[in-house]
């Protein structure tokens, strides 16, 4: 991890947190779910909850990042198209490492969510932001109106966290200099998709340490990492089980 200055943590190191966080999360959901098929019961039920648990601090993590993204980015459109490419290419390695099959509807990778999330707040920018801070009331209405519907298309769509992803991302950025309603409203929210979601509590608390520092970037490896480790954990999982 690294420190960038003694008050706080670099976005740079949140990723990390994030990438950690998520890798757990994804190995408990491919390998020990597969291997409890298999019959190898590698942990408790109880443990798997924890592992689990682990996971949920991952997508607060980068729903923050992607609103503080959003105010550094020089271009929104490459921004997007980032975005929606990585959830194109994150797909068929999602669908084999979580649902083991080349391809379902029933449920899309949460670039898909981050897209939608990013799409909501740069038409919420392109709205408001025009007449600077004192937009009109029917400016933020619309944009809000915006937001809703990306937040319902997320849940059509069937994408990971559905409309409640779109929600918290929305929530990071709208309520950026409001700390406390702001994470309030994220743990809320999350909450209505699993109590399981109240494990990103911690979340608060490394949002409070961030320094406002980039730290050092790795431009697409924290992009690449996310199809890339899925497709190993299948490829693992087949190894193991041929499953």
């Amino acid at each position: 991890m690294e420190i960038e200055k003694k008050n706080g943590i670099s976005g740079s190191a949140l990723k990390w947190i994030a990438a950690l966080t998520m890798f757990i999360d994804h190995c408990t959901a491919v390998l020990v779910e597969a291997g409890w098929i298999a019959g190898f019961r590698a942990v408790s039920y109880n443990e798997y909850l924890v592992l689990r648990g682990i996971g949920r601090l991952a997508f607060p993590i980068y729903c923050f990042l992607l609103a503080e993204g959003l105010l550094h980015t020089r271009n929104v459109k490459k921004y997007l198209l980032r975005m929606g490419l990585f959830a194109l290419i994150s797909e068929l390695p999602f669908d084999l490492a979580l649902h083991r099959t080349f391809f379902t509807p029933k449920y899309q990778n949460v670039f898909f969510t981050l897209f939608f999330g990013l799409l909501a707040l740069s038409l919420w920018q392109w709205l408001t932001q025009k007449k600077g801070f004192r937009a009109a009331w029917w400016r933020q209405a619309l944009g809000l109106l915006l937001i809703a519907a990306l937040a319902w298309l997320a849940e059509l769509c069937r994408t990971d966290y559905g409309w409640q992803g779109v929600a918290v991302i929305s929530l990071m950025y709208l309520l950026r200099e409001l700390p406390v309603p702001r994470d309030l409203g994220m743990l809320a929210v999350l909450f209505t998709s699993s109590t399981l979601e109240l494990a990103a509590f911690p979340d608060v608390v490394l949002f409070r340490l961030y320094n406002g520092q980039r730290g050092r970037q790795r431009k697409y490896f924290f992009y690449l990492f996310y199809p890339a480790h899925l497709l190993i954990l299948a490829g693992i999982r087949w190894a193991l089980w041929g499953l």
